[in-house]
Parts: C-alpha cells; sequence; structure tokens
C-alpha cells in the first residue's frame, strides 16, 4: 500500500506521495522524542520520592529557575533559525541532550550504593537462581551528599529536556509543513507522540518488573542508555523529514519567514488547528481558509476572555528582508502578555491549571510515599510505569476517536471547563479515600483529560492573536508561566505542610 494510501484509510483524506513519507519522518522523529521522555519518567519519580516528599516544593523551584535561564539560551544559540535550519538546530539540540544523559548516568553509576545491580537481571535467564532477595523487598538505597545533589540534577534536567525537545520539535514541523500540509499531518504526528508515551511506559513497566523480581533495585539507572540513543534517533528521523520536505520543494527556514518567525517553543503555523505543544496530540478541527482571512468564531457562551476582539486589519505586503529577524526574548514575551487582556486572561487560565496539576502530583507522591507495598524503588517504579502505559493507551484511543468530536460539539469553552472539574473531582475522591488506588484511578482519568481534551484545547486560544503574539508570548507561556504555576503550588503546599505539622 502506498503510503498516502494508508494515510487516507486512517484519517479520511489523502496526502500526496511526497507529503505522506514526510509526515512519516515526524511521526517517528516524535515517536523517539516522547520515548525518550517517558522511559526516564518512572525513575525521576521513583528519585522525587527517594530524596522525600518534602523536597519536591524546592525541585520545583529549581526548574523555574533553570527553564528561565536555559530557554532562552537554547532559542538563540541551539537552535538559532540564523545560524541554519531548525532541523540543523534540533540535531544540535539532541547532542547536548544525549551528552548530558550521558552524563547523569556516568555520576548516577559513580554515586549508587550498588552500582552492578544489573548483573541481577541475568537470574531472568537462569531458573536454577533464586528470583528475589532472602527478603522478598530489597532494601531502600541510601545516598550520600553527591549522590543527592546528582539525583537533583537528573530531576530537574528531565523536566527541562520535556520542554525543550517537544516544542522545538514543533518549530522544526511549523518550518516543515505548509499552512495546508500542517492541518492535515498533525494530527497524525501527535498520535506518534502518544505512541512513544506507550512504547516506552510499556518498556520502563517490564525492567521494572525484572528489577523487583530479581531485587535489582538501582539497576533503572541503566535505562538513560536507550533514552540517549532515542535522541539521536529523533535526530535522525527530524533531519530525514526536513530533508525530504526541501527534496519536494516544501517550506524552509528561508520562507518560514513569509507567515511567522518561529521560536523553540511550539511555534506552530498560522492554521486553525488544535496543537499541543507536549506532543501529546494534535486534532484537526476545522478547516476555514488558510493565510488568516478566516478566523474560528468564539461560542455565545464563551466567558469573556474566550471572546477576543476582533482581528485588525492586515498591514500591507511588505518587501521581504534579507535577514531573518532575532529570535524573541522572554521579556518580549511578557510584555504582550501584560498589554493583551486576553493573554493575560488566558494566561492567568493556564498557571491556575498548572498549579491544580501541580497539587495533585504532591498529594500523589506524599501517598505512595506511605504506601507500605511501594516501599522499594523497584515497585514504585513499575507502579508509576503502569500509570504511564494505562494512560497512554487510553490517552491513543482518545485521540484517535473522541477528542475532535468533543471539541466540534461542546466549543472551546465548555471542554477548557473539564480540566477543572476533573480535578476537583479527583481531589475529592482521593480526600475520601487517601491510598495509592484511588492516586492511580484519578491520576489515569486526569491525564486522559488532560492530553485528550484539555490540552488541545487550549491551543485554539492562539488560533485568534496575531503572529507576534503567537510566536513571543506563547514562549512565557509554554515555559516560564508553566514552573510559575508549579512553584506557586509547591508553595502553598509547604505551607499547608508546615502547619499541618504544627
Amino acid at each position: 500500500m502506498r503510503p498516502a494510501s494508508w494515510f487516507s484509510c486512517l484519517y479520511g483524506y489523502s496526502l500526496s506521495p511526497h507529503e505522506a513519507v514526510t509526515a512519516r519522518h515526524g511521526f517517528t522523529a516524535f515517536f523517539f522524542v516522547l520515548a525518550s521522555y517517558f522511559i526516564l519518567l518512572p525513575l525521576r519519580e521513583d528519585v522525587a520520592l527517594t530524596l522525600g516528599p518534602s523536597v519536591l516544593p524546592s525541585l520545583f523551584t529549581a526548574s523555574l529557575v533553570v527553564t528561565a535561564v536555559a530557554a532562552p539560551l537554547v532559542t538563540s544559540y541551539v537552535v538559532n533559525p540564523t545560524t541554519g535550519s531548525r532541523a540543523t538546530g534540533f540535531g544540535r539540540l539532541c547532542n547536548v541532550m544525549c551528552g548530558c544523559l550521558l552524563a547523569l548516568w556516568l555520576l548516577l553509576l559513580a554515586t549508587s550504593p550498588d552500582p552492578w545491580a544489573p548483573a541481577r537481571l541475568l537470574r531472568l535467564l537462569r531458573p536454577g537462581l533464586p528470583a528475589a532477595p532472602p527478603g522478598g523487598q530489597a532494601p531502600p538505597l541510601t545516598y550520600s551528599g553527591y549522590g543527592t545533589a546528582v539525583r537533583v540534577c537528573f530531576y530537574v534536567y528531565l523536566s527541562l529536556q520535556s520542554l525543550l525537545s517537544t516544542s522545538t520539535l514543533w518549530a522544526v514541523c511549523a518550518d516543515t509543513f505548509s499552512p495546508a500540509t500542517s492541518t492535515r499531518v498533525y494530527g497524525f504526528l501527535g498520535a506518534g507522540a502518544t505512541l512513544g508515551q506507550l512504547v516506552a511506559s510499556a518498556s520502563a513497566l517490564a525492567f521494572g518488573a525484572a528489577c523487583k523480581r530479581t531485587g535489582a533495585a538501582g539497576a533503572s539507572t541503566w535505562l538513560l542508555l536507550p533514552a540517549a540513543w532515542l535522541l539521536l534517533m529523533a535526530a535522525r528521523a527530524c533531519r530525514a523529514m526536513s530533508g525530504r520536505a526541501e527534496k519536494a520543494g516544501g517550506v524552509t527556514v528561508a520562507a518560514a519567514g513569509a507567515w511567522g518567525t518561529g521560536t523553540a517553543a511550539a511555534a506552530q503555523p498560522p492554521t486553525y488547528v488544535v496543537a499541543s505543544a507536549s506532543g501529546n496530540g494534535l486534532h484537526d478541527l476545522d478547516r476555514p481558509t488558510l493565510g488568516g482571512a478566516s478566523r474560528p468564531i468564539p461560542s455565545p457562551s464563551a466567558p469573556p476572555f474566550l471572546t477576543p476582539p476582533p482581528p485588525p486589519a492586515p498591514p500591507p505586503a511588505a518587501p521581504a528582508a534579507p535577514a531573518a529577524p532575532a529570535p524573541p526574548h522572554l521579556l518580549e514575551g511578557f510584555r504582550l502578555i501584560a498589554a493583551s487582556p486576553y493573554l493575560l486572561s488566558a494566561c492567568a487560565f493556564l498557571a491556575l491549571n498548572y498549579a491544580t496539576s501541580a497539587t495533585l502530583y504532591f498529594l500523589r507522591a506524599a501517598i505512595v510515599s506511605r504506601a507500605a507495598w511501594l516501599a522499594g524503588s523497584d515497585s514504585r517504579i513499575a507502579f508509576f510505569a503502569a500509570l504511564n502505559t494505562a494512560s497512554a493507551g487510553v490517552i491513543f484511543a482518545a485521540q484517535m476517536l473522541l477528542t475532535g468530536r468533543v471539541l466540534t460539539r461542546l466549543g472551546v469553552a465548555a471542554t477548557l471547563l473539564v480540566g477543572p472539574a476533573v480535578s476537583l473531582v479527583g481531589m475529592a475522591a482521593i480526600g475520601l479515600a487517601p491510598s495509592a488506588a484511588a492516586i492511580a484511578g484519578v491520576e489515569v482519568v486526569r491525564k486522559v483529560v488532560a492530553y485528550a481534551l484539555s490540552r488541545p484545547c487550549r491551543e485554539v486560544l492562539f488560533t485568534v492573536v496575531s503572529r507576534r503574539e503567537k510566536y513571543t508570548a506563547k514562549v512565557v507561556l509554554d515555559t516560564v508561566v508553566q514552573r510559575l504555576g508549579d512553584t506557586a503550588a509547591a508553595a502553598l503546599f509547604e505551607v499547608v505542610g508546615e502547619c499541618a505539622r504544627a
């Protein structure tokens, strides 16, 4: 079956052969990027609990500071389109992240109290050996001061990698696909991201179960090696995607200035698509006339902050500048947000949403840390991997069958309210039954709603703003505002904890 034929069978509309091949490379790139992150996510959550739930607010604050410093640096020096194509910049970024993972692997191995724990996994190949230590559960791992510092760095780094890798890859897609093509392939690219999450989470689950069976606590450190390899494969797939588009006469970085300057934070062309900056799914809702001639009409029942003023008349065409514009900075993004009541309202909504998610995250950490059957590192890694696997499977199905239908029937305003409502019900359920089982159920439902409905729907908010706001203010919203919301929730959680202990 030709590439364009299978795409037509899945999505109901066809692509030209070169568009289908380019989309396939993009699908693969998103698969590898998300797989590299989610294969390490259970290890990151276990590291947080090993350090102690009381350390989480400090970790969130450190993530905020590092993100605020690293995001503009990466935009200016790593994926700067003035120094080459974005695909080349993404390759440089993947090489840097791969080097960081290898360095962290060596440091984690050097500070591990049991560096040769993976050798016990050989018990699975020799049935005659005992499956686990006599106690049935490996003793909890303890770390020195240097070991604790290395694990703090790992936690903060992985949070940064999840933001930079996915948002930069979306920027490459914005420079690779034309507006007309993007409305047809972005949903397919998002499905690749979710499939990467599913496969990586299932792999981490199998590895965690093997570690638990053999008592190889600490062996999950070696998962950093396949994660680094996955980043290199993502860079290769991204270069293939961009190269294929250039050979077919697609949009390149030289032509990208005709429809907006991108940034390293989920830059997307000005089309009416529902996009997910985290790479967890994009869905085409409607296809108005491209090029900005048509705008989505807000629902009559939408609250005021979802009803932006009518767009200004387009300025007269200007001759192309000889040089690409400089990448936007965070201060410019803050200025644009402060000058727009619409963006201020969207910023407040997103910050509160992030704070709610962070609060649930802290509740999960507090409850899981007290669960007796999750006392070991291998047990916690398997538990978190199982949650991610279940969530990814349901999200993938929802993206294929549910998202577009819900958004078109309920509209933007009603769909945005689903996420806060689910979080409120989830917190009430955890308050009534504070157990790991309740946490697992709430976590799966919340992630499905967030990634299949809320996150795609929130991207619609940016389809009615100017290109300058879309490519500059959105950098702040996707990075700094997210970390600010997390940090605010962390501070509140810490204050409540101190009051409870008093």
